[in-house]
């Protein structure tokens, strides 16, 4: 069941998306917690990933919350990245818009990736 801090962040998406929309805090208390606790961070991407509504939201968690999570520490991330692709095909959708990874790491996530018929 998605929290409030998923409901929120996903209602911004799906809204207009501006600075003056009040749900502008959603997207930023998820930002903080990815530099907080990364380790938080993962299970609140995951959980957005799951709640994701439509391809508008997820290619959000992809390009927002899951980059900046894996950018930040992708040695700490690549195991469970593996994992989760291999076990979950919206979570190697939602990779499939991530980008600028080390290439190492995108060696690794590509055998998962370039199985998605429809990417982001």
């Amino acid at each position: 069941m998605p929290t409030p801090l998923v409901d929120e962040w996903i209602a911004y998406c799906l809204g207009r998306s501006k600075a003056t929309d009040p749900r502008l805090s959603a997207w930023e208390k998820v930002d903080d917690l990815l530099r907080r606790d990364p380790e938080a961070g993962w299970t609140l991407t995951l959980e957005l990933i799951v709640a994701a509504p439509d391809d508008k939201v997820l290619a959000s968690v992809a390009a927002g919350p899951l980059e900046d999570l894996l950018k930040r520490d992708p040695d700490r991330f690549i195991e469970r990245v593996e994992l989760q692709a291999r076990r979950d095909p919206k979570f190697r959708r939602c990779l499939t818009g991530v980008w600028g990874l080390p290439t190492s790491f995108q060696q690794r996530v590509t055998k998962y990736t370039s199985t998605v018929v429809d990417p982001l």
